[in-house]
């Protein structure tokens, strides 16, 4: 079993949900991902994962939307 400190990426479960985003806190059809040494389901949309994996211009691109 994986430590935090060791632990995998959460790995894409392949399947697509309308679900909250984790990232933004929408409610859109987002890709569902697994933390591996937990089994933790989440969701991360298409536009928070392309900001999360670097395609975003802007400066700050990982923290959670504030509103």
């Amino acid at each position: 079993m994986d430590t935090l400190e060791g632990a995998s990426p959460a790995q894409p479960s392949g399947r697509t949900e309308n679900a909250v985003c984790w990232e933004c806190g929408e409610r859109l059809v987002c890709n569902e991902y697994v933390v591996c040494c937990t089994g933790t389901l989440f969701h991360v949309c298409p536009e928070c994962e392309a900001k999360l994996n670097g395609s975003d211009e802007s400066p700050e691109g990982t923290g959670p939307a504030e509103g």
